[in-house]
């Protein structure tokens, strides 16, 4: 393997995830939330709209604990926005927003404005509503916009902030809400879907994962260091010719994965245990960047499963802040739990039916050692460019001058 060929394909590699470094926000979802509170003969609506959103979206910038009054003229040009991109109907028709008001959650940081809404039409509580949303979805890039059962006084639930029944996206702007059935259910499933979508759009965590697979379709010679390239020795292999071999060592790979981070998922989520976020997705780009050398020059010696497990505790961190943003605790939050801990695990486990066979595959050419080595240099490379960031919470702006540059 020459030199240019390895410096290509890793700067190729490199150019390719900074592209997609945006997605690596998983911790951190652009989300709105709607609260229907639905009586017996009324629904009312609330819609919260975080504030940063509301910046980008419409430039009105609100100091903490700060929200605009109801005659505001910004108040007045974001619920014309919200009418515009939020629609109820039934069976028996329309069913208008009619504005009541503005409130504020103060979260003591990045707060929410509430703006409450009654829906009109109401003559008797529908079994069935077609709901439209489109709030901030073409605007913000992965936004999504939750929809919550609060109140349902025709099936007894109470205060539930936690289980959405409906989560909309791009794809996805025009949904049924059966509220006869109730929310939990439909809440579980809509978890168990969030738990998909974010490992999928997760980019930090999908790094992390196939760092731990590239090494499994290989026999390392540890003690054999072949060459070294820009001081980075790595190390000769052989492949692996047994598929069940390197089958069952993904299975134990994936395993001490799923159980590391399912702990500090439930204990964070539970309120147990709380990590800044900052340095939880600083230690997430910090374990990309241990697999990944650890891939080139083994240096734990038969103990991986270290890195696995020390780095998949952090990993938990960071899918329960996802939780947490869309839950918010709630007597349904174990509900919550299970789903979204699902649906990471579904996510999980489709990319590896999709990754495990490529690489086997791979394995078998003469240059997957430029694969694996090109590959784990990008991926250091990266995930230091998001240990800067994230640490020392700055941007870089490198994926602007990369987007300028294949302009």
């Amino acid at each position: 393997m020459s030199t240019t060929k390895l410096f290509r394909t890793g700067l190729t590699l490199l150019a390719f995830l900074m592209l997609f470094t945006p997605l690596a926000e998983a911790h951190k979802p652009n989300q709105n939330y709607i609260y229907l509170s639905i009586y017996e003969n009324e629904i009312d609506c609330r819609v919260e709209l975080r504030k940063s959103d509301i910046e980008q979206v419409f430039g009105f910038e609100f100091e903490a604990g700060e929200y605009p009054d109801l005659n505001d003229p910004q108040t007045l040009t974001m619920v014309d926005y919200i009418l515009e991109n939020l629609k109820f109907s039934s069976a028996s028709g329309d069913h208008e927003l009619i504005f009541t008001g503005t409130d504020i959650l103060d979260l003591g940081g990045n707060d929410f404005i509430l703006f409450n809404f009654d829906l009109s039409n109401i003559d008797s509580i529908p079994s069935e509503m077609d709901i439209y949303d489109e709030i901030f979805l073409q605007e913000i890039s992965g936004h999504e916009s939750l929809l919550h059962i609060e109140r349902n006084w025709k099936t007894g639930v109470l205060a539930n902030e936690a289980l959405p029944s409906l989560i909309y996206g791009p794809a996805s702007t025009n949904q049924t809400l059966d509220i006869e059935e109730g929310s939990v259910f439909t809440g579980f499933m809509a978890m168990v879907k969030s738990g998909i979508y974010h490992i999928w759009i997760g980019l930090d965590h999908i790094l992390f994962l196939i760092a731990l697979l590239i090494p499994s379709v290989v026999v390392y010679r540890p003690k054999d260091p072949k060459a070294s390239w820009m001081g980075i020795k790595y190390t000769d292999f052989d492949t692996q010719n047994s598929f069940k071999t390197a089958l069952w060592s993904v299975v134990k790979i994936i395993t001490i994965f799923t159980l590391a981070h399912s702990v500090t998922l439930s204990l964070a989520a539970l309120g147990v245990i709380n990590l800044s976020s900052r340095l939880v997705e600083s230690i997430i780009a910090v374990s990309i960047a241990m697999a990944a050398y650890h891939n080139i020059t083994p240096f734990l010696n038969k103990r991986e499963w270290l890195i696995i497990l020390i780095f998949g505790l952090f990993h938990g961190f960071g899918f329960a802040s996802v939780l947490a943003e869309q839950s918010r605790g709630g007597e349904y939050l174990v509900y919550s739990l299970v789903g979204f801990n699902i649906g990471v695990e579904i996510g999980q486990l489709v990319i590896i039916l999709i990754a495990f066979p490529i690489l086997f595959f791979l394995s078998k050419w003469k240059g997957y050692q430029t694969i694996l080595v090109g590959f784990s240099i990008a991926l250091i490379a990266i995930a230091t460019y998001w240990v800067i960031e994230r640490a020392f919470d700055i941007d870089l702006k490198l994926l602007t001058w990369l987007v300028n540059l294949f302009k």
